[in-house]
């Protein structure tokens, strides 16, 4: 007898897209200022989506346990292609774990800054992003 075994994975991160003409180290200066982090340079993220070529895309990351934050922001768009093919039309994603946050507190406070032209909250599933960002769990 065989038995399937089914399991559902759910991420313990909220997902976020953006579109900025900012680049990375602008973002994050501008998202640290807001939300009191410190985000730095993190792994990149290398993608090949089924092609003989790879794209890597930078990251900058905050973590601190002590409060139950994390946050990650990558470069969605290259010249080369995208991370996440189904938000191709956005800039940055931005992954966030708080535990004194919530997603739309987050979303009302980052589509107040400056160098974000437009932000949304997306399903992590529906975007693609389960495979690539796993590198952040």
């Amino acid at each position: 007898m065989l038995h399937t075994l089914e399991w559902e994975y759910v991420p313990d991160y909220e997902l976020f897209g953006l579109s900025s003409t900012s680049g990375c180290h602008r973002l994050a200066w501008s998202m640290n200022k807001a939300f009191g982090w410190a985000m730095s340079c993190d792994q990149d993220v290398v993608s090949t989506h089924g092609r003989e070529t790879e794209t890597v895309h930078p990251s900058m990351r905050y973590v601190n346990e002590a409060d139950g934050i994390a946050v990650t922001l990558v470069l969605n768009r290259l010249p080369e292609g995208m991370l996440l093919e189904g938000v191709s039309g956005l800039d940055f994603v931005v992954l966030l774990n708080h535990h004194e946050l919530a997603a739309h507190e987050f979303l009302t406070q980052l589509r107040q800054l400056r160098e974000v032209s437009y932000a949304i909250a997306l399903d992590p599933e529906v975007s693609g992003a389960i495979e690539p960002l796993s590198v952040f769990d």
